[in-house]
């Protein structure tokens, strides 16, 4: 075999082999690239056991704003000049049930709800009131929707008329430690239970019964009490008479009276 015979042979093995080591190559090269992604290090849950400075410490971190309390937005707040403040109307408020802040946007202190506040709202379902409440005014709420309310047991005072009228007004509770006002199922007296003061209007019950220690019935108490056609009074006839009965209490007045003090109960 001459050396161009030689040199043939050789070319032609070289160019059915190249393919083949490119192939090999190109696998090898493959195989090499999956195993390094495969051993890529991974973070432990919770974070890296590298200290981060701006997160670690907490120093850049900017702190969070206030929640401000939704249901006391757009309230009608009056300064009273001495770092306290009277709520003087539903305002902008649009919410069916308020919650009164401690104090008002201006930082004064919420010592009073103003005399008709919320008369005749027909928006206000519902209303929380600050321990920090002194006073409740005159026709503050007198013929709104409100359906119950909790006076504080900070309040010193109620106005005339404050919760006459509301229809749909069915429970009035006055916090222990009240030292003027009390609450028996659900109706307002004074401390002693011997004035009643508000029976709520949207209460359903066709009765009433009232303790022969009531010697007095507020103006309106009764205001707008529909349902109401018997009182059963726990006391005599004779000290019936002698309860005073105020004026707009006309339910009260065309009401079957039975007094259970008469047949000795």
């Amino acid at each position: 075999m001459d050396k161009n015979e030689i040199k043939s042979k050789i070319s032609r093995g070289f160019t059915i082999a190249l393919p083949i080591i490119l192939v090999a190559i190109l696998a090898m090269l493959i195989v090499v690239a999956m195993d390094m992604a495969g051993n890529e290090p991974t973070l432990p849950v919770g974070g890296s056991n590298v200290s981060d400075s701006t997160t670690s410490s907490g120093a850049d971190e900017e702190p969070e704003p206030p929640i401000s309390d939704p249901s006391s937005k757009g309230l009608l707040f009056t300064s009273n000049g001495d770092g306290t403040c009277s709520l003087d109307g539903i305002g902008e408020c649009t919410d069916a049930f308020i919650i009164v802040p401690v104090v008002n946007e201006d930082g004064d202190i919420v010592v009073e709800v103003g005399g008709g506040a919320f008369k005749n709202c027909n928006t206000i379902k519902g209303i929380e009131l600050p321990n920090t409440l002194k006073k409740i005014g005159t026709y503050a709420f007198y013929g709104s929707c409100v359906k119950e309310i909790i006076i504080p047991s900070s309040v010193l005072e109620i106005g005339n008329y404050a919760l006459s009228g509301c229809k749909y007004l069915t429970k009035i509770e006055v916090e222990e430690g009240n030292d003027n006002y009390s609450s028996i199922s659900g109706v307002l007296y004074n401390e002693d239970g011997t004035t009643l003061i508000c029976y709520p209007a949207g209460k359903t019950d066709n009765f009433v019964n009232i303790s022969r220690d009531v010697t007095q019935i507020a103006n309106m108490a009764f205001y707008r009490c529909s349902s109401i056609k018997k009182v059963n009074y726990h006391g005599t006839s004779r000290s019936w008479e002698q309860v005073e009965i105020g004026a707009g209490n006309d339910i009260i007045d065309e009401a079957f009276i039975y007094c259970a003090g008469d047949s000795g109960k």
